[in-house]
């Protein structure tokens, strides 16, 4: 089950790099953000989703994270999306660039959930 999480977690940095790209790109042409760019970015919901479900699973056959600060980490992964989506609205100025940072913070909360899980 580690091996899956770990797998997950370099899946999931490697996607929230491509979504950033995406929404700053856009948002710096000042395009919104299109319903192909929303699917991906609910995809990567889905990942964070299964990424700390995983996580549960580990917890509950006693592997405990090296900082429990990687907690917090799980759940910004999870509540960031929804909140930047529910606070910019559909349709906005700047919606593609403030998804895109959203994104590129959600990349760096990644590695540093990397950083504080330490090998279980």
């Amino acid at each position: 089950m580690l091996q899956i999480h770990i797998l997950l977690k370099n899946v999931i940095l490697l996607y929230m790099v491509a979504c950033a790209a995406w929404g700053i790109y856009n948002g710096i042409r000042q395009r919104p953000a299109s319903d192909s760019y929303r699917t991906t970015l609910l995809i990567a919901e889905g990942l964070f989703v299964v990424e700390s479900l995983v996580g549960m699973e580990l917890l509950g056959n006693g592997k405990v994270p090296a900082d429990p600060l990687h907690f917090l980490y799980g759940f910004f992964g999870i509540a960031v999306l929804p909140s930047i989506t529910g606070w910019v609205g559909k349709g906005r100025k700047r919606e593609s660039l403030w998804l895109g940072l959203a994104a590129l913070f959600l990349a760096g909360v990644a590695i540093r959930a990397t950083a504080t899980g330490g090998h279980m």
